[in-house]
Protein backbone atom coordinates (compact mmCIF):
# COMPACT_ATOMS: atom_id res chain seq x y z
CA UNK A 1 0.00 0.00 0.00
CA UNK A 2 1.28 3.42 -0.94
CA UNK A 3 1.35 6.21 1.60
CA UNK A 4 -1.47 8.67 1.08
CA UNK A 5 -0.86 12.32 1.80
CA UNK A 6 -4.39 13.68 1.41
CA UNK A 7 -7.43 12.47 3.33
CA UNK A 8 -10.69 11.81 1.53
CA UNK A 9 -14.07 12.55 3.07
CA UNK A 10 -17.46 10.91 2.61
CA UNK A 11 -20.87 11.50 4.11
CA UNK A 12 -22.13 8.78 6.45
CA UNK A 13 -24.46 7.59 3.69
CA UNK A 14 -21.67 7.40 1.11
CA UNK A 15 -19.33 5.57 3.50
CA UNK A 16 -22.08 3.09 4.34
CA UNK A 17 -22.55 2.34 0.65
CA UNK A 18 -18.80 1.88 0.19
CA UNK A 19 -18.78 -0.58 3.10
CA UNK A 20 -21.66 -2.53 1.53
CA UNK A 21 -19.86 -2.82 -1.80
CA UNK A 22 -16.64 -3.89 -0.06
CA UNK A 23 -18.47 -6.65 1.83
CA UNK A 24 -20.13 -7.84 -1.39
CA UNK A 25 -16.65 -8.21 -2.90
CA UNK A 26 -15.38 -10.19 0.11
CA UNK A 27 -13.27 -7.38 1.56
CA UNK A 28 -12.91 -6.75 5.28
CA UNK A 29 -13.47 -3.00 5.24
CA UNK A 30 -14.07 0.06 3.10
CA UNK A 31 -10.38 0.95 3.05
CA UNK A 32 -9.59 -2.11 0.95
CA UNK A 33 -12.13 -1.07 -1.69
CA UNK A 34 -10.89 2.51 -1.71
CA UNK A 35 -7.29 1.33 -2.21
CA UNK A 36 -8.40 -0.94 -5.06
CA UNK A 37 -10.22 1.93 -6.77
CA UNK A 38 -7.30 4.31 -6.32
CA UNK A 39 -5.00 1.71 -7.81
CA UNK A 40 -7.10 1.64 -10.98
CA UNK A 41 -7.00 5.37 -11.69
Amino acid sequence: MKDRSMPICFSAEQYGRIEQIAKQRGMLNASQLIEEILGEI
